[in-house]
Order: C-alpha cells, then sequence, then structure tokens
C-alpha cells in the first residue's frame, strides 16, 4: 500500500529543508515532481559525485522524483508551471519571501488558480525577514550551537534547523491535507528555520523561565550522572543514568559504591564530574564495553558513523536499501516510519535535470512543436 498514492507534488525547493520532505512524501508513495532552474541545484554538485552533476547528496534526498527542468523567468516557463500548480496537490518552495510573487507563482495568485493547493513554503526566517542564512547561522542565532553547557560553541554534523523544518513541513503537509479532506480548502504553510530552531529548545527555555522566576540555577544538560565521558584510548561513553537504580549500577561498574547517595549532590557537581571522569579514563571504551556486557543501565559507547551503520541496531531497522540503477548500485537511508499496512519505498533514482521535462509536459497537453518553442525561447 503506498500511504500517498494519487498525491502529486510540485517540489521547488533548492536545499536540505525542502529536499528531504520532498524525499518523504517521495518515498511514502506520492507522485513528487522536481523542479529546477536550468542550472540545476547547486547540491548536484556537492563533493563526491556519483557523476557529473549527479552528487551523492542529491541521489540520497532526490530519489523518487520525476525531473523537470524550467525557467521561470521566461513566460512560457511560468506557464508550465502554473499548469503544474492547477493539477497538483502540494507545492515546496524554499525561495526568500517575495521571489515568486515577482513571477505570479506567490500563495495569493495560485491559490485562485489551485483552491485545493497546499503551499510550502520553507524559509530561514520567515515571511517578514530576507536574511540569508544556512543551518549553522540559524542555530547560532537560536542559542543551539552552544550545547556544551560551558560555553564553547559545537558544529553538528546534522543540520538541525534544516531537517527539522523538512520535518515541520512534512507534518503541516499532512495535516493541511487531512483538513483539506473536511473543508475542500487548501492552505499556506509558513514553515522557517529559526522557529524551528527554537521549538526544539521547548525544555531548555521551560527551564530557563523556572529558573528565572524561582531563582534557581538552571540545570543545563549535563550532570555527572548525565554526561559524556572520555575513556583511557581517546574514546568516548555516553553515561545517561537518569534513574536511580541505573545510577547505583554505574557506582558499582566504577567501583565507586560511596557515590550512589550522591547522584542529586548538585553542590558538589564539579567535583563528582571529575571524579567520574578519572574513573573511566582508566580503561579503554571496549575494556568498559567487557565490563559492562550485557548488562542495561544506560552507559553506551559514542559509535563512529562506520560502526553505527554495521550496528545490529540499524540491522534490525531495516532502513538501510540498495538499489541497481544505470548509475550502478546506490545505497540509501530509507524512511524512518513503519506502519502496520504500508513501507516506504525507494523505486527511482534522482533525476538527471530536466530528464522529465517532456513526460511531465506532455501529460499537460504539450505537443512536441510546443516543447520545440519552449526550448528555443529558453523556457525548458
Amino acid at each position: 500500500m503506498n500511504l500517498l498514492e494519487g498525491i502529486k507534488v510540485v517540489d521547488f525547493s533548492k536545499w536540505l529543508p525542502g529536499q528531504y520532505c520532498g524525499m518523504l512524501l517521495g518515498d511514502y508513495g506520492a507522485d513528487v515532481i522536481k523542479i529546477e532552474d536550468l542550472a540545476g541545484d547547486a547540491t548536484r554538485k556537492f563533493w563526491p559525485e556519483k557523476a557529473p552533476g549527479m552528487s551523492y547528496w542529491h541521489l540520497m534526498l532526490n530519489r523518487n522524483k520525476r525531473g523537470v527542468a524550467l525557467n521561470i523567468k521566461k513566460e512560457g516557463g511560468r506557464e508550465a508551471l502554473a499548469k503544474l500548480l492547477a493539477e497538483a496537490d502540494v507545492f515546496l518552495e524554499g525561495f526568500r519571501p517575495g521571489y515568486l510573487a515577482r513571477y505570479g507563482l506567490d500563495y495569493e495568485t495560485i491559490h485562485k488558480i489551485n483552491p485545493r493547493l497546499v503551499y510550502c513554503s520553507i524559509t530561514g526566517f520567515g515571511q517578514n525577514c530576507h536574511k540569508p542564512a544556512h543551518d549553522l547561522n540559524v542555530i547560532g542565532l537560536a542559542g543551539l550551537n552552544s550545547l556544551d553547557d560551558v560555553g564553547g560553541a559545537c558544529v553538528s554534523e546534522v543540520q538541525v534547523s534544516a531537517i527539522g523544518s523538512g520535518l515541520n513541513a512534512l507534518s503541516g503537509i499532512a495535516m493541511a491535507l487531512l483538513a483539506r479532506e473536511r473543508t475542500g480548502e487548501g492552505q499556506w504553510l509558513d514553515v522557517n528555520l529559526y522557529a524551528t530552531a527554537m521549538s526544539m529548545q521547548v525544555t531548555g527555555i521551560s527551564s530557563l523561565w523556572g529558573c528565572e522566576e524561582t531563582g534557581d540555577t538552571p540545570f543545563g544538560r549535563t550532570a555527572h550522572y548525565y554526561n559524556i565521558y572520555r575513556c583511557k584510548d581517546g574514546r568516548f561513553l555516553t553515561v545517561g543514568t537518569i534513574e536511580p537504580k541505573f545510577w547505583q549500577r554505574f557506582c558499582d561498574l566504577i567501583a565507586c559504591p560511596e557515590l550512589e547517595k550522591r547522584q542529586f549532590d548538585f553542590a558538589h557537581e564539579a567535583e563528582l564530574k571529575q571524579l567520574v571522569a578519572d574513573k573511566i579514563a582508566q580503561k579503554t571504551q571496549k575494556e568498559w564495553l567487557e565490563l559492562i556486557g550485557g548488562a542495561e543501565f544506560c552507559v553506551t559507547p559514542v559509535c563512529t558513523l562506520d560502526e553505527a551503520l554495521q550496528s545490529q541496531l540499524t540491522a534490525q531497522e531495516h532502513i538501510l536499501q540498495e538499489q541497481e540503477c544505470d548509475l550502478g548500485k546506490l545505497r540509501y537511508v530509507g524512511g524512518p516510519v513503519k506502519f502496520s499496512d504500508a513501507q516506504s519505498v525507494i523505486s527511482r533514482r534522482a533525476p538527471r535535470l530536466g530528464e522529465h521535462t517532456e513526460e511531465v509536459l506532455r501529460s499537460l497537453g504539450y505537443s512536441k512543436e510546443a516543447l520545440s518553442t519552449l526550448r528555443n525561447e529558453g523556457a525548458i
């Protein structure tokens, strides 16, 4: 069963948030038509490339999409996109506020053509701010990359606000489609990376506000019983022993029974962190894991990405998929949500630039001659 069979999505996003959202819509059965300008998305040439213009980024994030290349600065290109949107269920775009309005492709104009369309805009800071920004800028402004609680900034391998915005867009689209079933009307969704980054800090913000009222010191994300510790070999263990029973087992592991009653001794937090750090530093990660064996009390290794991909946990999720195509073997990280009567399916590699332009436009009624005219005008 394809959950989204019959849903047509026009994906005119150029960067990660929209590409990720469109990817998931395609994985679960939507007909996703990816629109690019005639030069193609910049992400096509991100290193490394499987083939010219076919980066591994592009192959991962734009699978299950048909590719159409249009120049909306030409009348013919604008008309072709408007015709696509007249038949679509979802429009996904990632331009700065006001850009598409220059070409008559804004929500108000398109809504008149197709009142049932769910029009989803993804920006950096919403419709009233034209600042350019990528994930690193956004999470810095939102206070999200000072995550070590001692004022040090970090760069995450995961583009937090970008992926989060892609997921927010996905959930918003799903809700808007459900609402459309009741009202018959589509609507405009405004998703932005900054709001996403702020909303993801809901627990930290609530703690900060609470401490402002009570006069307490904000606790932060780490404690002696909830932290990352370096082992003798330079590798790390994550210690997430929040429950007292897990803390007690951890104290037994490091042979410090005298610490069992001091789990919540925050008055001596620095001392306790150093005590635990000194203990963990006496053995290698492998030695600690051998001591832990099959016991479970939220003390686990920090794995490399290679180790995580090869782990039993990943294997049991069946999230990694492979596909043979004209480019050879492609590997994918599949959709993360499991349904009792459906699954994500990767059936189509990411398109070459404009690979399905003629196919899609012919379905809209364009003749061979009309397509030739559009090509000669530089509209496709």
